[in-house]
């Protein structure tokens, strides 16, 4: 995301049911500074252990724009990724767990010299930690995002092992699995032990859409 840089706003009205009451909500400009860890699994290299690509403390910001309970903000992909779609994305702030939880969606682009003749699909959870203050950079405290990349082929594809040679067939989700992506999001100096690598295939998935924080990081 200069917003979280990822590897590979909306103004919205509050109806008031009392007679024929109008309230617009006026969005605000945010921008939130933050350090971003990585850790990232691309399926040119074997599955079940971190690819070498990872690091810490990257500093960088995200724009948002702040209507009512809702965050909205965009991804960036570098290198550029063309032919995206779904780019902009949500997050709604939840009181059960005081966190702005990103909603369900996608982004799918393609990107020849690495995805082939393939859309990569983009699945993202997450959720963003301002405890119970407005959002801004003084208030952030973590984050974290989650990231899989399917390629929606079918199973006996033989191009998507040409592509990727350890793609995973995913049964649950009909689709090949080739990458994922976990990003952590702190105020402070970032200093993680290399996370184990996760249940790709089992538990950590993005479905359902409800589990923001598989990892519980």
């Amino acid at each position: 995301m200069k917003k979280a840089i990822l590897i590979l706003a909306i103004a919205s009205v509050l109806l008031v049911s009392v007679g024929v009451i109008v309230v617009a909500v006026k969005p605000s400009p945010i921008v939130v500074d933050f350090n971003q860890a990585q850790y990232q699994w691309m399926a040119n290299s074997e599955y079940g252990a971190w690819s070498s690509y990872r690091y810490q403390n990257l500093e960088t910001s995200t724009e948002f724009t702040k209507t009512g309970n809702a965050l909205h903000t965009s991804w960036d992909f570098s290198p550029y990724a063309g032919e995206s779609k779904g780019e902009s994305t949500v997050y709604v702030f939840n009181k059960k767990y005081s966190y702005w939880i990103q909603k369900e969606g996608g982004v799918t682009y393609s990107y020849e010299p690495v995805f082939c003749d393939y859309t990569a699909n983009n699945f993202f959870r997450g959720y963003l930690d301002f405890g119970e203050e407005d959002p801004s950079t003084e208030s952030f405290d973590h984050g974290v995002g989650y990231q899989w990349i399917y390629f929606y082929a079918p199973e006996d594809d033989a191009g998507v092992k040409t592509c990727f040679k350890f793609a995973q067939w995913d049964e649950e989700m009909g689709a090949w699995l080739v990458g994922f992506n976990l990003y952590l999001w702190d105020e402070d100096v970032q200093n993680y032990n290399k996370p184990p690598f996760p249940d790709l295939l089992g538990e950590v998935k993005p479905i359902p859409a409800k589990e923001f924080n598989p990892l519980e990081f």
